[in-house]
């Protein structure tokens, strides 16, 4: 027989509490309101005399507790759920707060932080839909991508560049290679390749892009290139059948770098080359906050540009050996950069001048280069991976 207990039915959390010395209300307030933007709630009056401050957070509430003989809570946490993780890296970094990056988890991008008392804070940006795979990332890729699919395939900094030759270069394609260009776009990186091996697959998550790449390729005279609709994350090939897989200028988009990269793993031979291309972030947590802030406001469909060191986990996470490594800079005109991806006058101009008004150190690195009140052109880093399967 059913219990009184047994009926019982538990619907939700209603607060979390972190603690913190007596008489630190308004460092607590400082932080949780000044830097993490929470809005602070009225203690109820019949325990206002406690001290301590609560902030809303959501549809829940977090309550600083204040005590006596405070222990900073390096284990237990709260972990707040977020929009946009690059921006609280931002605030966090500005403020001074420590940042580092916790272990990766499908579909998920997470960091955390200590307050000013000691206590873990973590933060997490859900990538896909729940239960979806990242369909939610998908369909923002194949909207942004199927809409200006004919820009890419003519766009300067897709055509050609340094990157496109090292990376070459460092595939040593074979005569008798079957390559596999992930993630294709244009189909630059496959047009390049097809005169050296026997046969090269273009995939691409996106149809119309595909068939952009398509025509262009097929006007370029190259005949031993197949085009294939695929996802990264769960590559329709059998274990083992290229000699050769590449990817560039892309992952950034995916909801799953590591699964990608476990993918092209899978799908190469022993002794199979995998080079990578893609626009990296600087270890400084601040820098990368603002890379990828700049990033996914002018294209929504950007997910992050990973760290060097990130990118050294995902191969050796698929089980591939790091054969070579280079990180390069690519200058970048801001109008082309933006309209290629259709952004708004509104947007544009709100995005000038944040890149404009960053901190002098930030414009440094990025060698952003300013006339008027508008953005010329900026900088960025790429990295360039080569790894093998064993």
């Amino acid at each position: 027989m059913a219990t009184e207990t047994q009926h019982a039915v538990i619907v939700g959390l209603d607060h979390a509490q972190v603690t913190a010395p007596r008489g630190s209300e308004a460092q607590a307030r400082a932080f949780y309101h000044g830097t993490l933007g929470l809005e602070e709630i009225v203690k109820p009056a019949a325990l206002a005399g406690r001290g301590g401050v609560w902030f809303r957070c959501g549809g829940q509430r977090l309550h600083i507790g204040v005590e006596d003989d405070f222990q900073p809570q390096r284990k237990a946490h709260p972990a707040f759920r977020v929009t946009d993780l690059a921006a609280i890296r931002a605030r966090l970094a500005a403020a001074g707060a420590p940042v580092t990056e916790d272990v990766a988890l499908p579909g998920l991008a997470r960091c955390e932080t200590r307050d000013p008392f000691g206590n873990r804070l973590e933060f997490i940006q859900p990538l896909e839909a729940p239960g979806g795979d990242g369909e939610v990332v998908k369909a923002r890729a194949r909207e942004a991508f199927g809409a200006h699919a004919e820009g890419y395939v003519t766009s300067a900094a897709h055509v050609a560049g340094a990157d496109l030759e090292r990376l070459v270069a460092l595939a040593a394609p074979r005569p008798a290679d079957v390559a596999l260009d992930v993630s294709t776009g244009g189909g630059h990186v496959a047009l390049a390749l097809a005169p050296h091996v026997a046969r090269v697959v273009a995939s691409d998550l996106t149809p119309r892009m595909l068939a952009a790449a398509r025509e262009f390729i097929t006007s370029r005279g190259a005949a031993n290139v197949e085009f294939v609709v695929a996802d990264a994350e769960r590559l329709p090939f059998l274990d083992a059948t290229f000699d050769l897989v590449t990817v560039r200028i892309a992952p950034h988009h995916y909801a799953d770098v590591a699964r990608a990269a476990r993918e092209m793993a899978r799908a190469l031979r022993p002794g199979g080359r995998l080079v990578v291309v893609d626009n990296v972030a600087p270890e400084d947590a601040e820098l990368d906050g603002l890379l990828n802030d700049w990033e996914r406001r002018r294209d929504p469909s950007h997910v992050r540009a990973y760290t060097v060191a990130e990118w050294r986990a995902f191969l050796a996470d698929a089980g591939l050996r790091l054969t070579h490594e280079e990180v390069g800079r690519k200058r970048i005109a801001f109008g082309p950069w933006v309209e290629r991806m259709g952004m708004p006058d509104d947007a544009r101009a709100a995005l000038e001048a944040d890149m404009l008004a960053a901190p002098e150190r930030a414009r440094a690195h990025y060698e952003v280069v300013g006339r008027d009140g508008h953005v010329e052109r900026w900088s960025m880093e790429y990295v360039i991976l080569r790894a093998e399967r064993a």
